[in-house]
């Protein structure tokens, strides 16, 4: 009788969830294909471990390798991340603790490398004796827009893979702990492991967002945030971009302005474009991306350098390449988005023509639950309030959420190539609120568009 009854609680259970799921789908879009609706958690802030105490050595052999996460050179007590467990340790030193790099150079507490790999050598009564740089631990540093998979937990480096074990500290700044779902494009990091498997992240030069007013005229347009950073003008745009200072170009048509803009890490900047008033003719960024490289390109007749993004106006357009044991490329592509990339692998002479993979996201959507009450940009466009969703299409995504009283944050995703719903719920946005600056209000530097571009022989 109590067994059938644990039974009957166990079903009811089950259909409330199913209710609850169902619910949680309404958003500020529709017209979504039938089809499965994965749940995806997001990526949760790393919870805040219970920190150890209980470690002892024999003085004599590494007590235990471990990732730098603290030092406090006042209370003489340092926090190392086991890289075979996970466990984070508290480990006291003294003055008389040898300290050293994996070249065996003599260094002082305040000068080690915050998320460094380290042997820790601790004695009986658990205070460190020596504590020397891994001599098997490499460093990348400098490094940018990597792809991470959480699923399998892989890191992608221009053409090289790498593993990262689920306790991998990530640190921005020398006590801030983050997700690895919060890196994006614009972030320097430092990337350390020991093999082929990373066990620390360092974030070397972070991120602050740009908040653009008064953008009328240019909507419909292309910005520009220094050389890597094009994207099209759209209302109410957040631009997730590196700190430091940026040259900011905003282009619609025949007319341009330009501004001088610093951003500070996780600090939002305003710019305002509102004294620009008139109606430009329409005109988009095409990214060419060609295979093989180094072909010659003519558009409407006119030879261009398409290394970086070509502007021509709306409408359509004659494409012409050529390339050495290729066969001549010609196409008519007909522009009316802001900005594009378009994709071009050439035939080598003799052989078949090649075909494009199938779009299996086209029609299915992507549901944003949580945080409630965020307001969401996806790659710097306006979506909505969450619970919101917008159209799903494969690739990196940067996930930007901001809510007055709270800090903005920003994640990214990668979304494959396969059919179906998906549904994230992010993690409760952080109290404090994100400080916003604004950029002195002044007449933009009004330009006309150069609409040609210079032949690669100028």
């Amino acid at each position: 009788m109590k067994r059938g009854y644990t039974g009957v609680i166990k079903r009811i259970i089950s259909i409330m969830v199913m209710v609850v799921l169902v619910v949680s789908q309404t958003a500020c879009s529709s017209g979504k294909k039938s089809g499965s609706n994965a749940m995806v958690p997001g990526s949760s802030i790393t919870p805040a471990k219970k920190i150890s105490t209980d470690i002892k050595g024999d003085g004599e052999t590494p007590t235990l390798t471990g990732v730098l996460t603290m030092i406090d050179t006042a209370a003489l007590k340092m926090h190392f991340v086991d890289i075979s467990t996970g466990t984070e340790y508290e480990v006291p030193y003294s003055g008389g603790t040898d300290i050293q790099d994996s070249y065996g150079k003599i260094k002082a507490a305040s000068t080690m490398d915050i998320c460094g790999i380290y042997d820790v050598y601790v004695n009986k009564a658990g205070k460190a004796v020596k504590i020397y740089g891994n001599s098997d631990a490499w460093a990348r540093y400098d490094v940018s827009g990597i792809t991470v998979d959480e699923d399998s937990r892989k890191i992608t480096i221009g053409g090289s893979n790498l593993v990262y074990e689920s306790y991998a500290v990530v640190m921005s700044g020398d006590s801030d702990k983050v997700s690895i779902a919060q890196l994006v494009d614009q972030d320097k990091l430092t990337i350390r492991g020991v093999g082929d498997k990373v066990y620390s992240i360092d974030v070397t030069a972070g991120h602050g967002y740009l908040k653009f007013t008064g953008t009328d005229a240019f909507n419909g347009g292309y910005v520009s945030i220094g050389s890597h950073q094009l994207y099209g003008v759209t209302s109410g745009m957040l631009v997730t971009a590196a700190e430091g200072t940026h040259t900011v170009d905003i282009r619609n048509g025949s007319l341009s302005a330009t501004k001088s803009v610093t951003i500070t890490k996780n600090e939002t900047t305003t710019v305002d474009f509102s004294e620009v008033q008139t109606d430009p003719v329409k005109m988009g960024a095409v990214n060419f991306s060609v295979t093989p490289s180094g072909g010659i390109m003519s558009i409407d007749g006119n030879e261009v350098d398409y290394s970086s993004p070509v502007s021509l106006t709306y409408g359509t357009h004659r494409i012409r390449l050529v390339a050495n044991h290729y066969e001549e490329y010609t196409e008519v592509i007909n522009v009316n988005s802001s900005y594009v990339t378009k994709v071009i692998d050439m035939t080598a002479s003799g052989s078949a023509t090649s075909t494009t993979a199938a779009d299996n996201t086209n029609g299915y959507s992507v549901s944003v639950t949580a945080p409630k009450g965020a307001t969401l940009y996806v790659n710097s466009e306006y979506v909505g309030t969450v619970p919101c969703s917008f159209q799903k299409s494969s690739g990196k995504k940067t996930i930007t959420l901001s809510q007055s009283g709270y800090n903005t944050v920003s994640y990214t995703i990668n979304i494959a190539n396969t059919t179906g719903d998906l549904t994230y719920a992010f993690p409760d946005m952080i109290t404090g609120g994100t400080v916003e600056t604004t950029t002195q209000a002044q007449i933009p530097t009004i330009t006309q568009a150069d609409t040609s571009k210079s032949s690669k022989n100028n």
